[in-house]
């Protein structure tokens, strides 16, 4: 599973019909914003330079940007992810892992000597260096002042440091954006995962505008639809819906480590949006849960390793709890 979120592979393997599943392989946010109607004129006409600016204005305001940094918007994260390799000359790369395979992905493709790294300790010469923060899948934080240390030691060679944000609406405080302003940092943030609208496809890189020019030039001209632009804007206005769903899913995440705790099932990590669970063959329950129309997240580097997002009401939690009672007792059984 290089992704979660593919419910199609599930429906054809398992031949189980798509109404039925339970899809908690992604971390995306299952109760999202709520698009009641969008104007006729976002389908009918390319996209204007006031709409843009309408939207950046609402990114910065969410975001806390800095006056002194840019901002641009794109038709997703995974864009940006692709599109940054391409901007920058043959380097040596650093990703902390285990993370969002994309990144390495897409630095492999473009010709880039790419190393992953468990610690930060562990970068040596690279001029390039990834980190997902809060981290995917496992949850892990970085302190502002590790990032602040780390972006000042690149800086020195002429290095880059790309943070991925895409889980830190979630938890806010977390974010880079609105600390003190680098100049060798670029910031990915997305709408996708806390706003529930991944299918939108609008994402967001924050930095100094001479990092951000050869991105706006690879956009070309009406990169984002007119829809996204109208999506984006509003739900980056509205404030009151963001503080209201951060309670919340910081609720449901509790309510659901509570099943995991009350099974003796050992958490290794996560984010309001979804837990990392260890289990003693993760393939296996994958498996079983799947037959029970519960669609989970593999990672091939870990065999312990499942990802499990939120379910959306509270009768699927309950469903969901009896299955993975069942399947963890034919677990023990087996064992």
């Amino acid at each position: 599973m290089q992704h979660g979120g593919d419910l199609s592979k599930a429906v054809q393997t398992y031949a189980i019909e798509k109404w039925k599943w339970m899809d908690l392989s992604t971390g995306v946010n299952p109760n999202g914003y709520a698009i009641e109607r969008l104007p006729q004129s976002c389908f009918e006409k390319l996209p204007d330079s006031q709409e843009l600016t309408a939207l950046a204005e609402a990114a910065r305001r969410a975001y806390q940007v800095p006056d002194t940094q840019g901002l641009i918007a794109a038709p997703g994260s995974e864009f940006l992810i692709q599109a940054l390799p391409q901007t920058r000359s043959l380097s040596k790369v650093a990703i902390l892992g285990p993370t969002f395979s994309s990144h390495e992905a897409g630095w492999r493709r473009y010709g880039h000597q790419v190393r992953l790294i468990s610690q930060l300790d562990e970068i040596d010469d690279e001029t390039v260096v990834v980190i997902v923060n809060p981290n995917n899948p496992d949850g892990r934080v970085l302190k502002p002042g590790q990032i602040k240390k780390l972006a000042g030691e690149l800086l020195k060679r002429g290095g880059l440091l790309v943070i991925d944000e895409a889980f830190v609406d979630v938890m806010p405080e977390v974010s880079f954006v609105p600390k003190e302003p680098l100049e060798n940092v670029v910031i990915l943030r997305s709408i996708g995962k806390f706003f529930g609208l991944a299918g939108v496809r609008l994402g967001f890189a924050v930095g100094p505008n001479r990092l951000l020019d050869p991105l706006r030039e690879s956009l070309g001209a009406w990169a984002v639809s007119g829809p996204a632009i109208a999506i984006g804007t509003e739900v980056l206005n509205d404030r009151d819906w963001q503080e209201q769903t951060r309670s919340v899913l910081r609720l449901q995440a509790r309510q659901h480590r509570d099943v995991y705790e009350g099974y003796g099932v050992k958490i290794v990590g996560g984010t309001p949006l979804f837990q990392l669970i260890e289990v003693d063959d993760a393939r296996k329950v994958h498996h079983e849960l799947a037959k029970r129309a519960v669609w989970t997240r593999l990672f091939d580097y870990n065999t312990n390793w499942l990802r499990v997002g939120l379910c959306k009401t509270q009768t699927d939690l309950r469903q969901f709890a009896d299955r993975l009672e069942t399947v963890l007792r034919l677990s023990q059984k087996a064992a």
